[in-house]
């Protein structure tokens, strides 16, 4: 979901309005533990209980939430600061520093803060630092790529004062007083509080930008030292188990195994790697006004080809749908047999006249490695005629923004877990749908998930039936959803299997001991 990848920043529609925004059941709900730690030789040392040590692969450390680029990036920045929302060890949104919020109509909200939260400086932490951070973040001479969250969750006067229409002091966010925070948005939107655990969304001391030097933190954790490639934190109280957090950056010839986490392992990385659920959806488009692809037919007969190949396994778990399959109830499709011969014979497709397809995609090498497999796939067919044509990133952005392209690279991803993300772009009044798709049941369905006042039963049902009729109609051809790879040892406690939040907090984390054989 701007999406930031985690937290790199991708398009999603909102009310049909353009805007940028970043947001797998995985079985149980197991936490990450091993009763048989890595054998570590004698002269190693061993780790210690109270001092955690991450790794980061990057060139430095950012310490302003509003400049962040990557979900890694983020993560001393979590450990440090804490929003009006938080995630817990399962990745789902809690209350962190909002300790209560009302609401009557879902677009005018009061958020009532922990009166007992202070800053490392002493001073107590109140809704005006919230104020001010958030007119920091919005203000279009702070140049931050992560501004368009604040428009894309609707906040009022943001998109106003992102085009340098209104001052950012008219930024629809109020402080009542030091403890009761007013949001007011230009529409209804009861997912409002979930959204509000994003890294953009984390406070500053009286909302200035963070001085490294005298870094002011009101998380769990305060910085102890910096230096050019390391960074550490000292808990602020004595009720977490790690009570010093050492972050590296290192680089890709470093070697990573002295180190409980590292955050983005390279892929050359094996050992002590966990994958975690992502809140990501991998999948190629079709070109609805392309002669071809516009048959159903010819649509089912690929989706069911590639189906059969598992392919992207190895980047994720295959899917069949646009939604994770974490936020989607009834997660697969029951498998039915297809001939495909007769699906494409029906089309108008013959040994003389094969299907002559083209795949775009941004040539990235796990882009590479999935258009080979698809093209293998579909080549073992006579009645398929495949050729890939690998682009640059912009490149294949420009076609797909011209519709010139027959089958391209896709995806989608959301900051917040709501199944109704990954639908939006299929309204066919939505800036993002850029393949030609349209069925007017799905748009009216969409229109009653955004204008109508729905339980959340309703709500449930509609957002399947329409990613039903997304399936029946071969909307696009689903391969998988993403996994994040964390590089954790074998010693630590306290990861749970099917986090897909990409936030592993410092303080959420424990040393178990090593049991004897």
């Amino acid at each position: 979901m701007f999406m930031l990848k985690v937290l790199q920043v991708v398009k999603i529609a909102k009310k049909f309005t353009k805007m940028t925004a970043c947001v797998l059941l995985i079985t149980s709900c197991d936490k990450l533990n091993s009763p048989k730690p890595v054998s570590q030789s004698p002269t190693e040392t061993q780790p210690s209980s109270s001092k955690l040590k991450r790794a980061i692969y990057s060139a430095v450390f950012q310490l302003d939430p509003h400049k962040v680029k990557v979900s890694a990036d983020a993560a001393p920045l979590r450990d440090l600061l804490i929003g009006l929302m938080a995630y817990n060890v399962k990745g789902n949104v809690v209350p962190a520093i909002a300790q209560n919020w009302f609401t009557e109509d879902e677009k005018s909200w009061l958020f009532i803060l922990d009166d007992k939260a202070t800053w490392s400086n002493g001073k107590a932490v109140i809704a005006q630092d919230f104020v001010a951070s958030w007119q920091r973040l919005i203000d279009p001479t702070a140049h931050s790529l992560l501004a368009k969250y604040l428009v894309y969750m609707g906040v009022e006067n943001a998109k106003a004062i992102t085009e340098q229409q209104k001052p950012v002091s008219e930024l629809g966010v109020v402080a009542l007083n030091d403890h009761t925070l007013q949001i007011r948005l230009n529409q209804p939107n009861r997912q409002l509080p979930e959204m509000l655990a994003h890294v953009a969304l984390l406070p500053t001391y009286q909302g200035k930008i963070p001085n490294t030097t005298d870094f002011i933190s009101n998380g769990v954790y305060q910085i102890k030292q910096i230096e050019d490639k390391k960074l550490v934190l000292q808990a602020r109280s004595e009720d977490v188990a790690f009570q010093t957090v050492e972050y590296n950056l290192i680089t890709t010839i470093q070697n990573y195994s002295p180190f409980d986490i590292v955050e983005n392992p390279l892929s050359s990385q094996k050992t002590n790697v966990v994958k975690l659920p992502r809140l990501c959806s991998y999948y190629y488009e079709f070109n609805f006004n392309d002669e071809q692809l516009s048959k159903k037919e010819v649509r089912e007969a690929l989706r069911a080809m590639v189906a059969s190949a598992n392919i992207g396994q190895a980047y994720g778990v295959p899917s069949q749908s646009v939604i994770p399959h974490s936020l989607v109830k009834d997660r697969e499709k029951q498998w039915q047999p297809i001939i495909v011969e007769k699906l494409l014979t029906k089309a108008g497709v013959s040994l003389h006249n094969p299907l002559k397809l083209t795949l775009l995609y941004d040539d990235s090498e796990m882009n590479s490695n999935i258009a080979n497999q698809i093209t293998r796939t579909l080549s073992q067919s006579e009645l398929f005629n495949i050729t890939p044509r690998p682009v640059d990133w912009q490149t294949a952005n420009n076609l797909r923004e011209q519709k010139d392209y027959q089958l391209i690279r896709s995806g989608w991803c959301a900051d917040y877990p709501d199944p109704l993300i990954f639908l939006q772009k299929f309204h066919s009044a939505s800036p993002d749908n850029h393949s030609g798709y349209k069925n007017d049941l799905v748009d009216e369905k969409l229109n009653q998930l955004q204008t109508e006042t729905l339980n959340e039963e309703q709500r449930s049902l509609l957002i399947k039936e329409i990613n039903d009729q997304l399936y029946n109609d071969v909307a696009v051809l689903p391969l998988f959803q993403y996994q994040n790879r964390v590089g954790v040892v074998s010693s630590l406690w306290g990861i749970d299997l099917s986090n897909d939040s990409e936030v592993i907090y410092s303080k959420d984390l424990k040393r178990i001991s090593e049991q004897k054989d």
